[in-house]
């Protein structure tokens, strides 16, 4: 009798580990904190269950202030996502076709071509919000009425047609924001607050003031790591800017803001459901600024700014959200890779290891070209005057080189990086939230 307890024992044993490892989550991430991976919160959920809710490490490190999972954190571009919904909500509520030109509900708009879906699905040409940066006073607060001002004055030309391309640009969000003031007669802050903050039940929420001075004490600041050691890198002074970005949240608000979108809970669920599977072909983004595979009920947008990442994914099908929030300028090949292996937990039980990639820094002359995959090609790169353009999924979108030798692919939140194998072939690692793909660059195969 005893030998069969002994036995049993030994199965429960083997049935909770995968892979050599405890199938805990909350141990997984145990360990990544202490690797220095991973600094925040995280906030899991299925068929209205908590699987996981949890904060790491410091929000301030000086204060020895803990990341809790209510404290509030610069969520940078997620505020896109609360945008998109509010100026949804209030075309619906005022019966505008989103086909309306923007310059009917902003005087002196000088693009008459540009619609507000346009500046939805990030296909209105307008110039780089950087064209306002380089000229803008210094030391003084950078408002929404500074960007417009800037456009109604110079009218630059537009970088294309609208309608005809993607284009990653702040710029669109913030004139957004003041399209939803000007229809609403209220400020931004009141209508997200009381349409939308209030109803969800958000309690650390805040529109950030234009003065880091002025921010509250308990908010998460940001930093990165050189050479092992952490130094701030933090939100910027003088931003009184929003729509696209400088909504503070913390995880269990955004835990509360992706269920909303799982149980129809904030706005009529066949109205929801269209703006979901409304999308330009030109990106992988809906109408409700969300990134959606087609055919899949699976929605996840980031946040990324100095030394912050944010990711809110939430399955409908499953009925599953995954909301974390870093403040210690995350590792490039760990932003999808943490979605991805909470997936495959809660799918399988297993979890992959966290691996840490080395990529080589090559010239784009050296990783131009199609990579293929058991005879599919997954990728092509090229390279035109210098500015590399992936190739796959149907899109072609800019790549962007970051300072640690990986690339990024925004508007379909790909994270690209190159390795060769001991023959010297070089191999492209595609990375997302749902899968990892690499292959052989079509010259070096065998």
């Amino acid at each position: 009798m005893k030998d069969y307890i002994y036995f049993l024992i030994f199965l429960l044993s083997i049935s909770c580990q995968r892979n050599g490892e405890n199938i805990d989550l909350e141990q997984h991430f145990q360990k990544l904190y202490e690797k220095g991976l991973f600094n925040g919160a995280i906030i899991v959920t299925e068929n209205d269950s908590v699987l996981l809710s949890k904060g790491f490490g410091y929000a301030d490190f000086e204060l020895q202030n803990p990341f809790e999972t209510n404290t509030p954190m610069d969520t940078g571009s997620i505020t896109k996502t609360f945008t998109a919904l509010a100026m949804i909500m209030l075309a619906g509520s005022n019966e505008i076709d989103l086909n309306t030109p923007v310059h009917t509900f902003i005087q002196d708009f000088p693009y008459p071509s540009i619609t507000i879906r346009h500046l939805l699905e990030q296909t209105s040409g307008i110039v780089s919000d950087d064209y306002v940066f380089n000229r803008a006073q210094k030391g003084v607060p950078l408002s929404n009425g500074t960007f417009l001002d800037f456009l109604i004055k110079d009218k630059p030309k537009l970088e294309f047609v609208p309608g005809s391309q993607f284009m990653y640009n702040g710029f669109n969000h913030r004139l957004l924001a003041i399209v939803i003031e000007n229809i609403s007669k209220v400020s931004y802050e009141e209508f997200i607050g009381t349409k939308i903050a209030v109803p969800l039940g958000l309690e650390d929420w805040f529109l950030r003031s234009a003065r880091l001075k002025d921010l509250p004490k308990n908010r998460a600041l940001g930093y990165t790591k050189e050479g092992g050691t952490l130094r701030t890198y933090d939100s910027v002074d003088f931003e009184a800017f929003y729509g696209d970005c400088n909504l503070f949240f913390s995880a269990e608000d955004l835990s509360k803001w992706s269920e909303s979108f799982i149980s129809n809970s904030l706005y009529p669920g066949q109205s929801l459901t269209m703006a979901l599977n409304s999308k330009s072909s030109l990106s992988d983004f809906n109408i409700l600024h969300w990134y959606s595979l087609v055919d899949q009920r699976k929605y996840h947008f980031t946040g990324d700014w100095k030394g912050f990442y944010t990711m809110v994914y939430f399955d409908i099908d499953r009925k599953r959200s995954i909301i974390h929030l870093n403040n210690t300028n995350m590792a490039h090949w760990l932003r999808p890779t943490i979605t991805r292996n909470i997936n495959q937990y809660l799918n399988d039980g297993s979890i992959p290891d966290w691996q840490h990639p080395r990529p080589l820094d090559l010239k784009n002359e050296e990783i131009t070209g199609s990579y293929y995959s058991n005879e599919n090609r997954i990728a092509q790169i090229g390279d035109n005057k210098g500015i590399l353009k992936i190739y796959v999924n149907d899109h072609s979108v800019s790549l962007f080189k970051l300072e640690s030798d990986f690339y990024y692919a925004p508007g379909i939140d790909l994270w690209v990086w190159f390795t060769k194998d001991q023959r010297e072939r070089v191999i492209i690692h595609c990375s997302s939230i749902y899968e990892l793909n690499k292959g052989f660059k079509q010259s070096d195969l065998p």
